[in-house]
């Protein structure tokens, strides 16, 4: 069956349209930041060893390194944000998206505040309990 041309040019159109909308829905996926399921996202406190990279994170993010407690969020075994404990301004690294992770970051932080680093003290009448 042979297409009139003005039945050809709408079937050109329609198919530009359909390419245009999955590059569309493609590069919206990527700006929005959507995790892939086989990502691992961690929050977690930062330790010394974390250093060198809240120092990267901040110089890239343009801010001060925050200082005392630090929560991070790792993706996939990379520091990309972090949130100090104290309430600080938190950082990021601009060049990903992270506006998410920051929020999750504040979310947490709101939630629980600063885990404690001492364990509560057992009751007197429940020490020899544990140690028969």
């Amino acid at each position: 069956m042979m297409l009139s041309p003005v039945s050809y040019v709408a079937a050109e159109q329609l198919a530009d349209r359909q390419a245009a909308a999955v590059a569309f829905r493609a590069a919206n996926q990527v700006e929005s930041g959507a995790s892939l399921p086989n990502e691992h996202l961690v929050l977690r406190r930062s330790t010394s060893q974390d250093a060198a990279v809240l120092t990267r994170l901040a110089q890239l993010d343009g801010a001060p390194r925050p200082v005392g407690a630090v929560l991070v969020a790792e993706l996939d075994g990379e520091i990309l944000a972090a949130a100090p404990f104290d309430g600080g301004r938190a950082i990021a690294d601009p060049f990903r998206p992270t506006a998410e992770l920051v929020e999750l970051l504040k979310a947490r932080l709101a939630v629980k505040g600063a885990p404690s680093r001492r364990l509560p003290r057992l009751r007197p009448h429940l020490r020899p309990r544990i140690a028969a």
